[in-house]
């Protein structure tokens, strides 16, 4: 998917919001949210590097930090973007008999993700009081890999000289995102909101080119990430009229 296609008319209207004489709010957030890994292949396995039936699934707990920025178009309608770090993870356990080692595993496989995040978000402000209202926002998120860690290699018998562990992961995945937050607004313009949010990625989390998706690498190319959990921000500028 060529995802320029999809950011070019967002970065347009950022380049003509930028310009507008309008308020134009800052801040930064803590997003707390539980994961999971959608769509793991329970059906097909090779035999080998722990792709077997006997597998348990933990979900883990996820987190991110964010810049916000919020550009305003029209009557509480406006445009939500930032950068932002955000984690996933996600952990397997393996518990079988291998045949040809001739012994007992037991072990666990523990992936985590590190992303740079670019959210694009409409949102809109639904006042509710002079000093308090209730954002609802949604759209797109892009999020480029930065750094991975799995203990895969630790765990395999088999040695075929797997790609090192970010090339494994796919290194761009694109998204989408709902918040609804509670807005309350401070005498000194500054603001805070309390907010939950749900989402999922549209691209699958696994390179399919992983050494030919070896082992159970294999029944991890057809997932993907979803979250819900909680958003937590601070606005501390604004650029009045």
């Amino acid at each position: 998917m060529k995802y320029h296609i999809l950011l070019t008319p967002f970065l347009g209207l950022i380049s003509s919001l930028s310009f507008a004489q309008k308020k134009i709010t800052s801040g930064i957030g803590l997003d707390i949210f539980q994961t999971k890994l959608n769509n793991v292949d329970r059906e097909n396995f090779s035999g080998y590097g722990h792709s077997v039936p006997d597998f348990t699934q933990n979900d883990k707990l996820g987190f991110g930090i964010n810049g916000i920025v919020r550009l305003p178009a029209y009557k509480g309608c406006g445009l939500e973007t930032g950068l932002g770090l955000t984690r996933y993870s996600a952990q397997f356990h393996f518990d079988y008999f291998h045949a040809f080692m001739n012994r007992q595993v037991n072990e666990q496989f523990n992936i985590n993700l590190n992303y740079l995040r670019i959210p694009l978000n409409l949102y809109y402000d639904f006042s509710i009081s002079k000093k308090s209202s209730i954002i609802i926002s949604g759209g797109i998120n892009f999020k480029l890999l930065l750094w991975a860690d799995d203990n895969f290699d630790e765990i395999v018998f088999e040695k075929i000289g797997l790609p090192k562990t970010y090339k494994r992961y796919q290194s761009s995945i694109l998204g989408y995102n709902v918040n609804i937050s509670y807005k309350y607004n401070f005498q000194n313009k500054k603001a805070v909101e309390l907010g939950i949010l749900l989402g999922a990625d549209i691209s699958k989390t696994v390179n399919r080119n992983t050494s030919r998706l070896f082992g159970f690498y294999g029944n991890l190319y057809p997932t993907y990430y979803s979250q819900y959990g909680i958003s937590m921000k601070y606005f501390f500028t604004q650029k009045l009229k």
